[in-house]
């Protein structure tokens, strides 16, 4: 599926599986959590309320989202302690086109 404003992939599981070259389903359930976590927590870090249109198809929310979730799949039996920076320097570009 793809997004008609920018042209772009939807953030799916297949989207996470193919930059983390995973095969096979099994964790398709799992994944799919922390896409949806992924996205609530970028946007609650931007902006306060729920995710609007400009900011869910920014590229750069988009980004966000995905190096998160290949961030907690690789990591998920490690006590993580602290956020990528990538994810960090992202969420304080957005905040400084979409905090109200």
């Amino acid at each position: 599926m793809t997004d008609t404003i920018n042209n772009q992939p939807e953030i799916s599981v297949d989207t996470i599986k193919d930059a983390l070259r995973i095969d096979g389903n099994e964790d398709d359930v799992l994944i799919q959590s922390y896409i949806d976590t992924a996205k609530e927590y970028v946007a609650n870090a931007v902006i306060d309320g729920s995710a609007s249109e400009p900011l869910t198809s920014s590229r750069k929310y988009r980004l966000a989202v995905i190096i998160l979730v290949q961030f907690w799949y690789s990591n998920r039996a490690t006590d993580i302690k602290q956020t990528p920076y990538q994810v960090r320097s992202l969420i304080q570009q957005l905040r400084g086109k979409f905090w109200k």
